[in-house]
């Protein structure tokens, strides 16, 4: 009677964490372009491309004019911001109400 009845779970042959078991790789998938479909043909010539900016300069001009909206986007939040914690925290005086009563 030395030693205890096994009691839960079984032992699993588990890897240790940290590693997994990861079967062989017996193929390669197609790539899409070559990939055989039986819902549509493939076109062998693709048209050319309607745009192309080799330069790209229009992507460095885009980019700017993101920067700068983006700029001006912050600062008018912070300047909303700023406005929040300035001024006086009482309202504003009430005008004095004039009641005419017709008579």
């Amino acid at each position: 009677m030395g030693e205890k009845p096994n009691i839960g779970r079984a032992p699993v042959g588990r890897p240790p964490k940290g590693r997994a078991r990861v079967g062989r790789a017996v193929g390669k998938a197609p790539t899409p372009e070559n990939a055989r479909t039986e819902l549509f043909a493939l076109a062998k010539e693709e048209p050319p491309p309607v745009f192309v900016d080799p330069s790209g300069g229009r992507r460095k001009w885009l980019r700017w004019t993101a920067y700068a909206v983006g700029f001006v986007l912050i600062a008018a939040l912070v300047a909303v911001w700023v406005s929040q914690f300035t001024g006086s925290a009482e309202p504003p005086p009430r005008a004095p109400s004039s009641t005419t009563s017709a008579t």
